[in-house]
């Protein structure tokens, strides 16, 4: 596992996270990961480009925010800007782009909604 923070990046991780071998973790803005969340073997969560990608262009930087319980498969590459919802599952091997909803799961590459996952109240309030 690989944590890391730039000089003004801030890097927070909700109670009862589970981190998973060989996952990256680098904020050099932010990066939240809210409680109860389970990030599978292989996965990366950026929120910097870290360098220009053409001439006179800007570094892209922009916050990434995982909500409650949220559960990322092996391999999930999570990119600038990205939130994804309170109890959504992304699909291993899947590279977010975009903000994924609450409460679905998505995948693929670009990671888009599959359906809506079937939650009860009390599941979802633990």
């Amino acid at each position: 596992m690989h944590l890391s923070t730039g000089p003004e990046g801030r890097l927070v991780l909700g109670e009862r996270v589970f981190l998973n071998s060989g996952v990256v973790v680098s904020a050099q803005r932010s990066i939240e990961i809210g409680d109860d969340c389970k990030i599978g073997d292989m996965t990366a969560l950026y929120d910097s480009n870290f360098h220009q990608i053409e001439e006179g262009a800007e570094v892209g930087v922009a916050p990434v925010r995982l909500g409650r319980n949220v559960w990322l498969g092996r391999g999930v590459v999570v990119l600038p800007g990205v939130t994804i919802g309170d109890h959504s599952v992304v699909g291993a091997g899947s590279v977010v782009t975009a903000a994924i909803p609450p409460g679905v799961l998505a995948a693929g590459n670009p990671a888009r909604v599959l359906r809506p996952l079937r939650c009860s109240e009390a599941f979802r309030r633990r």
